[in-house]
């Protein structure tokens, strides 16, 4: 069975939902390693030789009292965000109008112990970029509590035609959340 076939049969919904067909692979790689009856593996269940193509592109995250902290984050999300995010927490890393877009997501995945798909239009100074996103609840210490995050995310410029009323440096002044959509998923 391919790995978008699968994801389907597993998630309930249409396989062009979850676009990147690494984020499907990893949405599948959470579920076989959840096994039947759990709300979510452990992170010892995770075995990194099984994920090494999407090492790049994943994130770790404890899920804090009203925060997340980045505990381990690829070499390809570094390069895509401009600077390390290890150790630091979100309210620290991002604009209170962006960070709390993805915490109410990250918020749904470990309160509802349920994995979300998301996809976001961004402005950076850099330009417009899509973001899409799949966030994974982890369950380590007490059965049922998702106390840590496996985020896949990946990036892509986007290419849009520039205001002719506008110099390109003045077009993006700010980062800023263009639009953005997300659902959780039933696995």
């Amino acid at each position: 069975m391919s790995g978008v076939a699968n994801v389907q049969e597993m998630t309930g919904i249409a396989a062009d939902a979850i676009v990147d067909a690494r984020l499907r692979a990893l949405v599948d790689y959470w579920a076989r390693v959840r096994g039947a009856g759990r709300a979510a593996p452990a992170r010892h269940d995770l075995n990194p030789a099984d994920m090494q193509p999407l090492l790049p592109w994943v994130m770790l995250l404890d899920a804090l009292d009203g925060d997340y902290r980045y505990r381990l984050v690829g070499t390809g999300l570094d390069g895509l965000f401009g600077r390390p995010l290890t150790g630091s927490t979100l309210r620290q890393s991002w604009p209170a109008h962006l960070g709390d877009h993805w915490r109410h997501w990250m918020d749904r995945a470990s309160h509802e112990a349920c994995p979300v798909a998301s996809s976001a239009l961004v402005n950076t100074r850099r330009g417009r970029l899509r973001l899409d996103a799949v966030i994974l609840p982890l369950s380590n210490h007490q059965p049922g509590r998702i106390d840590m995050l496996l985020c896949g995310l990946m990036g892509a410029s986007v290419r849009h035609r520039a205001s002719p009323l506008l110099r390109p440096a003045d077009e993006v002044v700010e980062d800023q959340l263009v639009s953005f959509e997300a659902a959780p998923l039933t696995v």
